[in-house]
């Protein structure tokens, strides 16, 4: 289980001089390096390098290998523009001397301009009308997910509350769409002693950007009546885009809205919305993943 002080400690990779930064890795159950953890450790270290005043507006990331949770993970920033309002960084994440991960990340001053936004989706239940997603599967007696962040994330830390959620092993065709409310805990936030923390908006984009990269890949196998805990299914996150549209606290509850418009040629393409309580929609995501089904083999999956 992590506390909600380790996963902001390591999300704050140490920086080693002005644009080479080095992580750490969340260590547990996980067999390997958790892809929104790099994305939060990845936009950490660029936005170390650009002036207070820009924050990031997007992230379009690729996943290059399997990462080892026992290794350190070696982050080299590039200036690829300062503009008078725009800055662009790139940056490799890299471990034993190959490449796990590329992103390119931009960074805009705030400013004003022509507004509208697309309406959160009719009919969600508020979180308060919904079950913890680990009271849930205690409740039930289910297993631990094949995405098992959200088993290693108590409550406290993480709360997730499932829209659609699976009440059982057995597999039926659904419509390839779910959603879930999650908040980070209160009370860290909340402290004095968080006080830096809790006012930092990269802090909080951070974990965002760690929320973003679960459950948005299993969205296009709801379709299909094969499930990610009992079938060989050979699975990773092939490229993984963040829109940051505004800021947005996450010790506040946020919904996130996922789709998967089309699975085709062993590749699923799933996008996101998340929007805020009140309707906000703060941040749009997208990612392709690659999907087998296996014969034969272990069962594998990336991030």
């Amino acid at each position: 289980m992590f506390s909600i002080d380790n996963l902001t400690s390591v999300l704050q990779p140490e920086q080693m001089d002005s644009f080479r930064f080095r992580g750490k890795s969340l260590v547990g159950t996980l067999p390997r390096v958790f892809g929104g953890q790099v994305l939060g450790q990845a936009l950490h270290a660029a936005t170390a390098t650009v002036g207070n005043d820009r924050h990031a507006h997007s992230v379009h990331a690729h996943f290059l290998r399997i990462g080892d949770i026992h290794q350190d993970i070696n982050y080299q920033v590039d200036v690829v523009r300062d503009g008078g309002s725009f800055s662009t960084r790139s940056i490799v994440a890299e471990q034993a001397g190959k490449a796990i991960f590329h992103a390119t990340l931009s960074f805009h001053i705030a400013e004003s301009g022509l507004s509208h936004q697309m309406a959160m989706p009719d009919d969600i239940p508020r979180p308060d009308e919904l079950e913890n997603e680990a009271d849930r599967r205690q409740r039930l007696g289910m297993p631990t997910p094949r995405f098992p962040m959200m088993a290693l994330l108590p409550k406290a830390t993480l709360d997730v509350r499932q829209r659609f959620p699976l009440e059982g092993v057995d597999v039926v065709h659904r419509e390839p769409f779910q959603g879930f409310w999650f908040k980070f805990g209160e009370a860290f936030f909340g402290n004095p002693e968080n006080q830096a923390l809790s006012d930092s908006r990269v802090t909080h984009q951070a974990l965002l950007a760690f929320v973003s990269d679960m459950g948005l890949l299993s969205t296009g196998i709801r379709p299909h009546t094969v499930s990610m805990s009992r079938d060989k299914i050979q699975a990773a996150s092939l490229d993984h885009s963040i829109w940051l549209h505004a800021p947005a606290r996450v010790d506040q509850w946020l919904y996130y809205h996922t789709d998967s418009p089309l699975a085709g040629g062993g590749r699923d393409f799933c996008r996101g919305s998340i929007f805020t309580e009140s309707g906000i929609l703060v941040a749009s995501t997208a990612q392709e993943a690659l999907i087998r089904i296996r014969n034969e083999g272990p069962d594998v999956l990336l991030s």
